[in-house]
């Protein structure tokens, strides 16, 4: 069941994570649509359970959810792979955990330090998981830097893993093409060194490829308001989730402890749906609170706020907040926007701090600027930004350009070549 995850850590650290605690994370954590078809599955398993669908409460939510394929979401996918490798205990609740910390295009950018503090196990139980989580489909899944993508992706394809975690280190030779130096560093021929390079080139930048996957139906759970006086209202769209009962109970019968179980359940699961809601109803009133000026017209610009100083804000976990804001979105005026959108990182600009989808916009219309033979590197995209008054690391600039999807210089330089040496014919318009 995608909801409830019959996870233990072992007897020794059972208490970390109770089944109310287990199942209140993967809801949380789902989008919107994979939440809806995971409580709908239950129900159809759980006779306390009655589900009113979505569909037919609301007319656009109806033509969306409509008109839109069922897909295996990738949390479902990750569960079902890691369910089939007969791990010890500990490790596949770690591996399952780590799950529903992945960002959506596959990366874990929490340490395991913090993850392993917030859960109360020690971190040795998560590396084990995140082992057994990096052999899953698609390669790449769960690495924690692109190097280790790239490692992880480079095995896949059939590279020893000492040769592709050494490779994967010199990705900034591989994008100049310094065959001979990086055949002279890993002590290889030219031509297998030629050979990973080819490998890389056909690389996305993340674990999950945004342009193989199906466009995802984005279901906007909240919504922000414009009242008068210039007021603002926050409230969760009734039309967005089923309606969710626990229906009385049969009279005891000798599986009276079986129909308990299911009655537990059904309650954990109207449980964790209304602090779901709760949760994202704050969110959303912080995120109304502090952007106002942009919910008011001002769609320029962005008050600069990181996810932990909102989690500070409302007293929960930054992990938590993360789950929460991950894959959900909110409806104002009649635009839908994810909630990703409004947390970020507050970087120092020219005329004070400056929020970074501001900066992203700025490195997206340098690379489109930049010369077909040249591409500019994260480092020249950094340089450029520091002369214009942005304090940024390059490291930021990498981050940014991941989460635009745009591929490294390496990756631009390649895909622009690969380009340049079709046919003619190849390259009209169709």
């Amino acid at each position: 069941m995608a909801i409830n995850p019959r996870i233990r850590v072992g007897q020794r650290y059972g208490l970390a994570l109770s089944a109310h605690m287990r199942q209140s994370i993967a809801l949380l954590k789902m989008p919107t649509q994979e939440a809806i078809e995971a409580i709908e599955a239950e129900a159809a398993e759980n006779p306390f359970l009655l589900v009113e669908s979505a569909i037919g409460r609301g007319g656009a939510l109806d033509f969306a959810l409509a008109t839109t394929p069922a897909e295996e979401g990738l949390a479902t996918g990750l569960a079902r792979q890691i369910g089939l490798m007969r791990l010890a205990p500990a490790t596949e609740a770690a591996a399952l955990y780590l799950v529903t910390a992945l960002r959506d295009d596959g990366y874990l950018d929490e340490s395991l330090a913090t993850l392993a503090e917030e859960v109360g196990v020690p971190q040795a139980v998560l590396e084990a998981g995140l082992a057994a989580l990096q052999t899953c489909e698609p390669a790449g899944i769960g690495a924690r830097s692109l190097e280790e993508c790239f490692a992880l992706k480079l095995a896949d394809a059939g590279i020893a893993p000492a040769l592709a975690t050494l490779a994967s280190a010199r990705l900034s030779d591989f994008a100049d093409e310094r065959w001979a130096r990086i055949a002279r560093d890993l002590r290889l021929s030219e031509a297998e060194v030629r050979r990973i390079g080819d490998l890389m080139a056909g690389f996305s930048s993340s674990p999950v490829d945004a342009s193989a996957m199906p466009a995802p139906t984005v279901i906007p759970e909240i919504e922000v308001e414009r009242g008068g006086a210039d007021s603002l209202s926050v409230k969760v769209i009734g039309a967005a989730f089923p309606a969710v009962t626990v229906l009385p109970g049969p009279d005891d019968t000798e599986d009276s402890a079986a129909w308990q179980e299911r009655r537990l359940r059904a309650e954990a699961l109207v449980a964790s749906l209304a602090a779901r809601r709760e949760t994202l109803l704050r969110i959303g009133r912080h995120i109304a609170e502090t952007q106002r000026a942009f919910f008011l017209g001002a769609h320029d610009t962005l008050v600069p706020e990181t996810r932990a100083a909102a989690a500070a804000a409302l007293g929960v976990h930054p992990s938590t907040l993360g789950r929460a804001v991950s894959g959900k979105a909110l409806l104002a005026g009649h635009t839908t926007y994810p909630l990703g959108l409004f947390f970020s990182q507050a970087l120092s600009g020219p005329q004070g701090a400056i929020s970074p989808f501001d900066v992203m916009r700025r490195i997206r219309s340098l690379i489109g600027a930049e010369s077909a033979d040249a591409p500019l590197a994260d480092e020249a995209i950094c340089d450029q930004l520091r002369k214009e008054g942005v304090d940024i690391a390059r490291r930021t600039v990498a981050k940014y350009r991941k989460c635009m999807r745009i591929p490294s210089s390496f990756g631009r330089k390649r895909r622009k070549v690969s380009a340049s040496d079709r046919p003619a014919t190849d390259r009209r318009p169709k």
